[in-house]
């Protein structure tokens, strides 16, 4: 199969890593696949030299000095010389997919990152044709089953749920040691709203009346940072709570914690989460829109609690501690086998694969 996959960088995010993933797995097996580019990137995603890279501009900068309408006419252009089978828009790739295809035989996936009813309550004229993208596609791709119980009836029949693959270092390295005295957990995102940072630390306040050395290490940068810091100080959490900005590492974090929190409102599909529990991290995760339960067995394989509730959060936390090493591991273990079967870059890829085909019959 000729298979194109259009997005607007292969760094940042969790979209584009997918896009490395699927991409080097396809064409690794011998399909001929093509990777449309905005712009390249010095700090991109790893990805298969048998894939066929091409960009509108070697950067962002040269890209965004091509006027929109020359932008549409240059991948309209690409498409008909590249003549795929099937074309697969992400994010900015999927109306920039749409904008320029029309009348053009081949099968057009669009894949949805978040809850089905951001894209449908956007505002604006990229939001409408965002939404006239996810109308006509041939095919749409959620990350969960709850995003498909969130999706309008009009989609449902051209719906395939397809998680997104977890990091394979984290598969490759896991948690070596759980050790008795649980004290030591994190969080890994951006600073925003959406992850519900003040929860964590609210639960935190309450856990240190019973546990004093409990701590909490939060890596991530935001628009929330100084913010976060004031309600640390306010909570006289300075001594148990620390904003550490990004990191490089994420897998060794994950490795020396005993384990990760995750308090977001929403959620598309949590990628810190899954890779905490394939290094075999117990996490406790509130039950958002959407990800979390597709993820977690409540009990098994991580807890998961109410959105918002903070006495949940810290009576879990406390469970977590007052468990033993053997108890904790057992948990993390489970959760690591889940992402091992069912996550790992091979069966996600195989799920593409299995779409394409059925599409192109």
């Amino acid at each position: 199969m000729k298979i194109l996959f259009i997005s607007g960088n292969l760094c940042d995010g969790g979209a584009q890593r997918v896009i490395a993933v699927i991409a080097s797995e396809l064409a690794e097996k011998g399909h001929d696949v093509s990777l449309l580019l905005f712009s390249r990137n010095e700090k991109e995603y790893p990805i298969s030299e048998k894939v066929k890279i091409t960009a509108l501009g070697k950067n962002f900068e040269e890209y965004s000095k091509i006027s929109e309408f020359s932008r549409i006419k240059k991948i309209r252009k690409y498409l008909k010389e590249t003549k795929p089978n099937v074309a697969v828009g992400f994010l900015e790739g999927g109306y920039a997919l749409y904008l320029s295809s029309f009348g053009l035989k081949f099968k057009k996936v669009a894949s949805a990152r978040i809850n089905p009813k951001s894209i449908l309550a956007g505002k604006g004229i990229r939001a409408k044709i965002n939404r006239a993208w996810f109308n006509h596609a041939d095919s749409i791709v959620l990350q969960t089953e709850s995003q498909k119980a969130l999706s309008p009836k009009s989609w449902l029949n051209r719906c395939t749920v397809i998680a997104n693959p977890v990091s394979e270092t984290a598969l490759a390295k896991g948690k070596e040691e759980y050790v008795e005295s649980c004290r030591s957990f994190l969080m890994i995102g951006r600073l925003a709203q959406q992850k519900n940072y003040e929860m964590a630390l609210q639960a935190i306040q309450k856990v240190k009346e019973t546990y004093p050395d409990i701590h909490l290490d939060i890596f991530g940068k935001g628009g929330l940072e100084e913010t976060l810091k004031e309600q640390i100080k306010e909570l006289g959490l300075t001594d148990n709570v620390a904003l550490c900005g990004w990191t490089q590492d994420s897998i060794g974090e994950y490795r020396k914690h005993d384990g990760y929190l995750l308090t977001s409102d929403y959620e598309g599909m949590p990628n810190a989460l899954m890779e905490a529990m394939a290094v075999g991290l117990p996490c406790i995760s509130t039950n958002c829109d959407t990800g979390p339960s597709d993820l977690i067995e409540d009990g098994k394989s991580g807890f998961l609690i109410p959105v918002g509730d903070v006495d949940a959060l810290a009576e879990s936390i406390l469970k977590v501690i007052k468990m033993s090493s053997e108890q904790r591991e057992s948990i993390g273990q489970a959760a690591r086998k889940r992402m091992q079967e069912n996550f790992n870059n091979k069966v996600i890829a195989e799920r593409w694969e299995e779409l394409f085909k059925n599409l192109c019959k």
